[in-house]
């Protein structure tokens, strides 16, 4: 697969201070607009999430922060902010998971530059800074893991899932006897082949035989996940909602 050299994390800048008149010119960032200060820390959130392999799975897709620029140019009062939030740091997305908080506060806090505090005619004033980003995970997941685990040549989640529904014959047999979850733990050996390891949890063992015989015959199907350009063995969960189906 394609390494992709560059993550693009979209930043939205969502709203300034706190009774902050219009007449106020906003702080600046090493000489520019809050935007340029925006894209500094978008390139060193990328840089660190791949150098420091941040683990893109627990990463959350939305996060805000907000911080104040005092009349010295320091930074004050820096704060994540979210649906937990008082008052206009309000926001209306579920508060960050550790791993995102910790990479963007990390990327925040080495960041080089230097502030030059809003202005308001010929006097300094304080000014509050809030600032809305999005990680693409996928993108991320596809720099940090460039040779993932593939089903038919797309991610599993995209294809296995959906193939393996339509191939399990849940007739009227299984309906009337059986609902629930089936859960099981397989692995992708590093030919393609597969190995079931456990069935963890199954309402009826004839639905639990049904569907490891539908993922013993994705057998060849997968294209193992590569380590360092070697194809590895690999563990995969499927846990099939019959209860909805």
């Amino acid at each position: 697969m394609k390494r992709i050299a560059t993550l693009i994390i979209a930043l939205l800048l969502s709203g300034v201070g706190y009774a902050q008149n219009e007449d106020v010119v906003p702080p600046t960032f090493n000489g520019g607009e809050v935007r340029f200060f925006r894209a500094r820390l978008a390139a060193r959130i990328k840089n660190l999430a791949v150098e420091k392999r941040y683990p893109y799975a627990e990463l959350s897709e939305h996060v805000a922060v907000a911080f104040r620029v005092d009349t010295a140019g320091g930074i004050s009062c820096w704060r994540f902010a979210d649906s937990t939030s008082q008052g206009r740091d309000h926001i209306d997305i579920e508060p960050a998971s550790a791993a995102t908080r910790a990479l963007v506060a990390d990327a925040f806090e080495s960041l080089e530059g230097e502030w030059q505090p809003a202005r308001q005619g010929d006097r300094k004033v304080p000014y509050q800074v809030r600032l809305r980003l999005r990680l693409p995970l996928e993108r991320i997941e596809q720099a940090l893991n460039p040779d993932p685990l593939l089903f038919m040549g797309k991610d599993p989640r995209e294809s296995f899932h959906p193939w393996l529904r339509k191939h399990i014959r849940y007739n009227d047999r299984f309906r009337n006897n059986a609902g629930g979850r089936v859960h099981v733990r397989f692995f992708i050996e590093s030919d393609g082949g597969i190995t079931i390891d456990e069935v963890v949890e199954t309402p009826d063992e004839k639905l639990a035989k049904e569907v490891v015989r539908v993922i013993r015959n994705s057998r060849g199907k997968w294209t193992p996940r590569k380590v360092d350009g070697i194809a590895a063995r690999m563990p995969y969960e499927m846990l099939v909602d019959f209860a909805a189906w």
